[in-house]
């Protein structure tokens, strides 16, 4: 028999159990399944490409469950958000430029996000990765770009971000 949970010396009656029970073996068997996101979406860009100063990486979208987050109709590979409050993840792999310095923000409704860039610095010509993980609530609906806030043109590999709705 496979025991996932333990009473006592032995496993509880009912073994096994999905996922996580909460309370007393003996008097409960309540279960607490994972928290599973109303709206999401995955968006990608596995193609790569060069990105000038001040213009957007395009990410095309993956995989989405709900309506709220959805792939922008008007500003290709952007991102349409709905009312409400998301978290946001994004991650850019590419080549650090000249300069020394990839940076990458992103912009709501054409305005940066405050404390969404990321920055790292090294060698010209080296891969690096910049990420970021924000919260972010929008009043109306908000077109969401990824985008090079850097003073050189941006060579990169790949590039996702990640938006549930929390």
């Amino acid at each position: 028999m496979t025991c996932f949970t333990k009473c006592g010396n032995g496993c509880c009656p009912n073994s096994p159990r999905p996922i996580w029970v909460f309370g007393n073996c003996s008097t409960s068997n309540d279960v607490v399944n994972p928290i599973i996101p109303t709206s999401f979406g995955f968006f990608e860009n596995n193609l790569g490409g060069t990105v000038t100063t001040g213009s957007i990486i395009p990410v095309g979208l993956t995989s989405s469950r709900g309506g709220k987050i959805t792939a922008s109709t008007t500003t290709a590979g952007a991102v349409n958000l709905t009312p409400g409050t998301y978290e946001i993840t994004y991650f850019v792999n590419g080549t650090i430029p000249a300069s020394t310095t990839m940076s990458v923000g992103l912009r709501a409704n054409g305005v940066q996000v405050a404390g969404s860039t990321s920055t790292v610095s090294g060698t010209a010509g080296n891969q690096a990765t910049v990420s970021k993980t924000i919260v972010l609530t929008v009043a109306s609906n908000t077109t969401l770009e990824l985008y090079n806030t850097g003073t050189d043109s941006l060579t990169i590999s790949n590039a996702n971000i990640v938006v549930k709705e929390i």
